[in-house]
């Protein structure tokens, strides 16, 4: 029997077993996929939020108001599970008797995302920066700002695969003083989220 016949088998054999090594090397040097929370993961998106506002004029409170705020939301994972956050163009529109207020907020936000077996991650937020207001009533137009600081806490739920159902409980203290002010003029704000997030 000819030589080449014999040898073919060992060929063969060879051919597979280097084709198995290089498949085995591509699969080892291929990075692991990652998960949510992951250091280098974004995540974008937003909650709409209903509030109970209390108001706070020359240090005293007075009564609980209710309105709707659309907040966006963008954030990094500098390391597993810490996340540098902002919600970069918080709006929020209320109106009682004649007097309407539009609220701007910018607010830096990060967070810590816990990890658990579930598909369920809570988290939890700290919230600082600026809210500016205008206070429109008829024939005059008053604009106020302030710092504003708070936190967030709640629970993201990975309904899709890359997708997350957010929601949460928060508290601001915003202050918006005329200029001149001499006390805090403001809203202690308690308010429940729901929203829904992508990371990618």
């Amino acid at each position: 029997m000819p030589r080449s016949v014999h040898s073919a088998p060992l060929l063969l054999a060879a051919l597979m077993l280097m084709a198995g090594i290089s498949a085995s090397r591509s699969l080892a040097q291929q990075p692991p996929r990652r998960h949510f929370g992951a250091p280098g993961t974004f995540e974008l998106g937003g909650s709409m939020t209903f509030a109970a506002s209390q108001p706070v004029l020359a240090g005293t409170t007075g009564s609980w108001v209710y309105d709707l705020s659309l907040l966006p939301y963008a954030g990094y994972f500098v390391i597993d599970g810490l996340e540098m956050g902002i919600n970069p163009a918080g709006i929020n529109v209320h109106s009682s008797g004649d007097t309407t207020a539009v609220q701007l907020r910018i607010l830096f936000a990060p967070a810590y995302n816990f990890h658990t077996a579930t598909v369920v991650t809570p988290f939890i937020e700290g919230l600082a920066g600026i809210t500016s207001a205008s206070l429109i009533r008829p024939g005059s137009t008053t604009n106020v700002s302030g710092f504003t600081f708070g936190g967030r806490a709640g629970i993201k739920a990975a309904l899709i695969e890359r997708g997350m159902l957010n929601i949460g409980i928060q508290f601001l203290r915003i202050t918006l003083n005329p200029s001149g002010a001499g006390s805090r003029n403001g809203l202690n704000e308690l308010s429940v989220s729901a929203g829904w997030t992508v990371w990618l």
